[in-house]
């Protein structure tokens, strides 16, 4: 079973959505640059649509969805089982909590069954959660213990793990008491395209014009899904705190769209911070948009890793972020940004206070940002696609040769 009629390792991945985002962009890395001669793979994914090339072979479930539903996840479930037992891959590698959920099991009960078949090849189980869930979303505390329990109870079954950080992986051995040492830590990869970088950095006059900012207007910036976990709210209560000593000098630029967008209008308005807040909605022009930042803030409740503090710290923004999950490892604390609270306003405001007001710090950091996410690792940048391609590779060989 381990290998297919042409010799290669079948891969079977299973995603709820592909959408935007780091998940959707580390599972295209793995489609795209895993090697053809070497891995089959195959997707499973739920309602929405695709575009992986005409080669990548994919099944599309329309009732694999993020809500939870009885009907929905039992039917879920016998069709992947279905397309598990059809295909009898080497390794299922199942991506987020849902899918993660759904796909585990089905692969175990097809290992169970194969017991009593002449050939029982079992197929080997990795799970990327791509971040947890079992703390900053509006999930409520029974569900979010719905989600703590399944887990626990889906662990055992697992082969093995992926973390996009340390931080991750810390937090989900404590949750749900799981060995450390099923668990590889396996950053996203980020594509930095030093060119378009370098390219953006020169446009900044000309950016800032398009917003309308000034050239001695200090930016504060960021770009986010605009969602409650993301914890822009947190920064728009900052806003006023920071302009208590700096009104006329300041700009905020928000980019991004999301549930939240009306909520985060509304208290703009309330607060009238409609002068001072910038809302472009989603854009594809990232980089040049980062580049007319200063400082970037992240105040998100709960982050895997966050590929936009990559994004930034390339651009050379020091940076104020949540303390939580994987973001402590996608910096260097107090050489390429600050820490702090989540859900803290006051610890937010002052944080930045501390970066407008000292500009050597600011240049110090935006300095130290370039080197720290371009270090290079065995040969790879840090963060980079082809790193995390290596590590995929070497962690499903070992899987392979595990007895």
């Amino acid at each position: 079973m381990h290998k297919n009629m042409n010799n290669k390792i079948k891969i079977i991945h299973i995603i709820t959505r592909i959408d935007v985002g780091g998940t959707a962009d580390d599972i295209t890395t793995i489609f795209n640059k895993l090697d053809k001669n070497k891995y089959e793979q195959i997707l499973i994914y739920g309602p929405g649509q695709v575009d992986l090339g005409d080669t990548v072979r994919n099944y599309r479930i329309p009732e694999l969805k993020r809500e939870l539903s009885l009907m929905d996840d039992f039917v879920s479930f016998w069709k992947i089982y279905n397309i598990i037992n059809d295909e009898k891959p080497a390794i299922l590698h199942t991506h987020s909590s849902k899918s993660g959920f759904l796909g585990r099991w089905a692969a175990w009960l097809f290992n169970l069954l194969a017991t009593f078949r002449i050939q029982h090849s079992k197929i080997k189980i990795v799970h990327t959660p791509h971040g947890h869930v079992f703390y900053g979303y509006e999930f409520g505390r029974l569900k979010t213990r719905l989600f703590i329990l399944l887990e626990c109870l889906t662990s055992p079954i697992t082969d093995r793990f992926i973390a996009l950080t340390e931080g991750e992986k810390n937090e989900s051995v404590k949750f749900c008491r799981v060995n450390p040492k099923k668990w590889e830590v396996i950053n996203s990869g980020v594509g930095l395209d030093d060119a378009l970088i370098e390219q953006s950095c020169m446009k900044i006059q000309e950016k800032r014009k398009e917003l309308g900012i000034g050239s001695n207007i200090l930016v504060i910036g960021t770009v986010a899904r605009l969602v409650p976990v993301k914890g822009i709210m947190y920064l728009i209560e900052a806003v006023p705190l920071i302009l208590k000593s700096y009104k006329n000098s300041l700009k905020f630029l928000i980019v991004g769209d999301g549930l939240q967008k009306d909520a985060i209008e509304k208290r703009i308005k309330e607060l009238n911070l409609e002068e001072n807040i910038i809302l472009t909605g989603m854009r594809n022009d990232i980089y040049e948009l980062m580049s007319a930042m200063d400082i970037y803030v992240q105040p998100s409740l709960n982050e895997g890793m966050g590929i936009t503090l990559i994004q930034a710290q390339a651009v050379g923004l020091p940076i104020v972020a949540s303390r939580v999950q994987g973001i402590p490892n996608a910096i260097k604390e107090n050489e390429t940004g600050m820490l702090i609270p989540p859900k803290d306003p006051a610890a937010l405001s002052k944080a930045v206070l501390k970066l407008i007001e000292n500009v050597d710090l600011r240049k110090n950091m935006s300095a130290r940002a370039k080197i720290w996410v371009c270090e290079t690792i065995d040969g790879c940048r840090r963060f980079s696609p082809e790193r995390m391609i290596k590590m995929h590779e070497k962690l499903y060989e070992e899987m392979i040769q595990e007895v």
